[in-house]
């Protein structure tokens, strides 16, 4: 069986975690997968958006696999190569210069909330339960993991995940910045179709740069030391055809036909 299955259809490629049965836990092949993927994704130009998901309704991940923990963690260096191999996936993901949603059904614990919250977006089922639990096993996150966290739920709500091991549900998921949009499990491949049907009618370039424009925005947040290609950025736009392109188009009471140039 395979276990990550990647397709395309109408500028959306959409890769699923296929274990089901072990609740779509990641092992440390498929972290090395899921960063050979990005990287062939990246280069797609059919592609304008990418979504993750978990097979079945139980889980999108429950994270590594934890039966390989005592052949692939047993020591220090050991857990050095793993946890390089798991950052590289994490890191490519995040740096996709395409949209990203994380469809969440069921659990996105562990390693498979480092892998949604690494996502551009989390659109969750009303199912969805999240958290961080590695102080059951005694194991740590990452410091770019944790990072990603800080930035995205901030220090209090991070702490809270990691110190007392609980897992939160949709709802308090989505008050803490951690899901994005909560629908019926019952709909949400509907409306998740329908968002990344508008997602792919929008500018690609637009897309990508202020994708690019909110990274250096993390790294810089005073917005010193700009590099003048990073300050010039969000004024190079008006250079594209892309550009001109949207303005004739609305112009004209029609649809844009972006080029991603």
């Amino acid at each position: 069986m395979e276990t990550l299955l990647l397709s395309r259809k109408n500028g959306v490629a959409t890769l699923t975690i296929n274990r089901p049965g072990m609740r779509n836990a990641i092992n440390l092949e498929m972290w090395r997968s899921l960063a050979e993927i990005a990287a062939q994704l990246e280069q797609d130009n059919s592609v304008h958006v990418v979504v993750l998901q978990g097979a079945g309704d139980e889980a999108f991940s429950a994270g590594g696999d934890i039966a390989e923990f005592s052949a692939q963690r047993s020591d220090p260096w050991q857990a050095k190569i793993y946890n390089g191999k798991v950052e590289l996936a994490l890191k490519s993901i995040a740096r996709l210069s395409k949209p990203t949603i994380a469809l969440v059904r069921g659990f996105a614990v562990g390693g498979g909330c480092m892998l949604a919250a690494h996502c551009d977006l989390r659109i969750c089922a009303d199912n969805a339960i999240f958290g961080m639990p590695v102080a059951q096993l005694s194991t740590l996150v990452g410091y770019r993991e944790l990072q990603r966290f800080v930035h995205l739920i901030g220090l209090g709500a991070t702490l809270d995940l990691l110190l007392t091991a609980r897992l939160v549900e949709a709802a308090e998921a989505q008050a803490i910045g951690l899901c994005s949009q909560i629908y019926p499990l019952g709909e949400i491949d509907e409306k998740v179709a329908e968002m990344t049907e508008r997602m792919t009618s929008l500018a690609p370039l637009a897309q990508r740069w202020h994708k690019q424009m909110l990274q250096t925005l993390l790294r810089k947040p005073d917005l010193h030391d700009l590099t003048p290609e990073e300050g010039m950025l969000p004024d190079a736009i008006y250079d594209s055809e892309d550009y001109a392109e949207g303005v004739r188009a609305f112009l004209g009471k029609r649809a844009p036909n972006f080029r991603g140039r």
